[in-house]
């Protein structure tokens, strides 16, 4: 009789988040991912936004479609549902799609950091505080604290687009197609509140498509049995 092949042996990075219990694998596959995840972004935008300022050369990626886009105030609600919706992974994608996940994120985040600082961009809408409460408050608090430089690609439709992909991916195998077409849709009103909230252009929103393909043809999950979702 053939002796059942043996599991490939895993890398030290990975074997911090593939454990001998599935739950708590889950668990240290999504924070150890989602620490290096936020040290990237949290070194590397405002790094790149600050140079930016510095640089009196900067690019207009602008097309005529920008021109035709409302400012929809109520929307940006919808953009930060972006932050609770990088969370839902932590209950609905298993190992090894969590620590694929997080290596796309981490690369994706040095991808865009590299075109920010090479390719510093200008707004081309003007950063209008709109007259009532909350609103108000709320834009000029996010306006007080994001410059306007860090925008192609945009690394939220990077997040929210790879995140998307590895939840549906994990779940559509699972017979969950409605919850694959809520997070679907959740995902496309994300990317749709970053322009309608002036925060992106057309071409941003675009090229982050664009880059998230080349991140899973880059970065694939690691050849290990998979473990279940915690939902």
């Amino acid at each position: 009789m053939a002796k059942p092949a043996r599991a490939p042996a895993l890398r030290p990075a990975d074997q911090a988040v593939h454990g001998s219990g599935a739950g708590p694998a889950r668990q240290r596959g999504f924070v150890f991912w989602a620490i290096w995840v936020n040290i990237a972004t949290y070194a590397i935008y405002p790094t790149a936004n600050w140079l930016a300022s510095l640089r009196d050369q900067r690019y207009d990626f602008i097309t005529r479609w920008d021109a035709m886009i409302p400012l929809v105030p109520e929307f940006i609600f919808v953009y930060f549902s972006f932050f609770p919706f990088l969370a839902l992974p932590f209950w609905l994608v298993g190992q090894p799609g969590t620590a694929a996940l997080g290596k796309r994120q981490v690369l994706g985040t040095l991808i865009c950091g590299l075109i920010f600082v090479l390719f510093p961009a200008n707004l081309a809408f003007e950063r209008a505080i709109p007259e009532f409460e909350p609103y108000r408050s709320i834009f000029a608090t996010m306006f007080l604290v994001d410059k306007p430089h860090n925008l192609l690609p945009s690394l939220h439709i990077v997040y929210t687009a790879l995140t998307c992909l590895a939840i549906c991916q994990a779940q559509w195998q699972r017979g969950r197609w409605g919850l694959c077409l809520l997070i679907g849709l959740w995902s496309v009103a994300i990317c749709a509140s970053t322009m309608l909230v002036h925060q992106h252009h057309v071409l941003d929103v675009v090229t982050a498509l664009m880059l998230v393909p080349v991140l899973c043809l880059l970065i694939r999950p690691a050849d290990v049995p998979p473990q279940p979702p915690r939902i």
